[in-house]
């Protein structure tokens, strides 16, 4: 089973009730201890990091930091905050406070990429679940086959573009490929099997995001996510495959299981 793995919070939107926070955008130089120089300013003015989303890659002159920040109960003013921090990067700093009290957006970060250069966005789970469960209740006898085909492109080119971007084939670009559904949130992937040249490809993926929305329905539910495994296998492969699913968690089983069956010509 798969395991090792911890919740990430990626601090877009904020809730503190009735707390006076406040958000932070500037960059460091990108060398080591510019971040701590930084985020001594808040410290020094016993300011409360609630989250914090800093990153670079070596190229880089400087490194973007994003800080939502508590000032409750201080007696300090948000423009000298800023000023220092302009004085210790060495360039402008800006802020934003909430319209409502102890409620924020992230309003500085677009685009948003997971990838630098590549374009992402976030959906919430229980946004993507009412979407899929809308179109079953509208749609009941051709939902499960829209959303296979909408996802089948998708798992196609994601596919490519990481062969292309990374120089992988095989056996060793499913591994890295199969990454991608526990970093979006999808769901925990496990490869059980793998011989590729057969093909003979056994998956098991856990909690998965659009399954749990009809657990109790007694029957398997993902189409979605079969979808894209069956265009992201029949790249790697090089083959025409289907995704097939013998167990799955809205009908009770502890995991949802996948093996890829041959398109008959």
């Amino acid at each position: 089973m798969v395991c090792g793995v911890f919740e990430r919070y990626i601090p877009w939107m904020i809730y503190t009730e009735d707390r006076d926070i406040c958000e932070f955008y500037f960059r460091v130089p990108n060398r080591p201890v510019e971040l701590r120089r930084a985020l001594e300013v808040f410290a020094k003015h016993d300011v409360t990091i609630l989250s914090i989303n800093a990153y670079s890659l070596p190229e880089w002159d400087r490194a973007p930091v994003f800080v939502f920040a508590d000032l409750t109960g201080l007696d300090v003013d948000v423009e000298s905050i800023k000023d220092e921090l302009e004085r210790v990067t060495g360039e402008a700093a800006h802020y934003k406070r909430p319209p409502v009290r102890g409620f924020m957006m992230d309003e500085f970060a677009f685009p948003l990429s997971v990838f630098p250069g590549v374009r992402s966005l976030v959906l919430l789970g229980l946004d993507f679940e009412e979407m899929i469960k809308g179109l079953y209740e509208r749609l009941p006898k051709v939902a499960g086959t829209f959303l296979y085909y909408l996802a089948h492109s998708g798992g196609k080119f994601l596919a490519e573009y990481l062969s292309e971007k990374f120089k992988l084939k095989g056996r060793d670009l499913l591994v890295e490929v199969l990454k991608f559904y526990q970093a979006g949130g999808w769901g925990r992937v496990e490869l059980v099997r793998c011989r590729p040249e057969e093909p003979d490809i056994v998956l098991r993926l856990y909690d998965s995001i659009e399954c749990k929305a009809f657990k109790g329905s007694n029957e398997c539910a993902s189409h979605f996510i079969r979808g894209h495994l069956s265009g992201l296998l029949s790249r790697i492969l090089n083959a025409d495959v289907r995704v097939m699913e013998s167990k799955c968690i809205a009908k009770g089983d502890p995991y949802c299981e996948f093996y890829v069956e041959e398109v008959s010509s």
